[in-house]
């Protein structure tokens, strides 16, 4: 995906290598609604600017995982 299709709220490959992988590793719907926060962004524009993210995140638990 290229930079400009990713909004403002990404300006550079390094930042949105850091989301993809934070997004990637994320155990709960509730982790990665706390990453769309912090970088302002809505689940609206989440699905649309990154649908590839979107249908992986649609299988993980809605709540956050006890930690082992």
């Amino acid at each position: 995906m290229d930079e400009q299709d990713c909004g403002d709220f990404l300006v550079s490959s390094r930042e949105l290598a850091s989301f993809e992988a934070t997004i990637k590793t994320a155990r709960s719907k509730v982790e990665v609604a706390r990453v769309l926060q912090a970088h302002d962004l809505s689940e609206d524009d989440f699905t649309r600017s990154f649908p590839y993210l979107a249908k992986a995140v649609r299988d993980l638990p809605d709540i956050d995982a006890p930690e082992a």
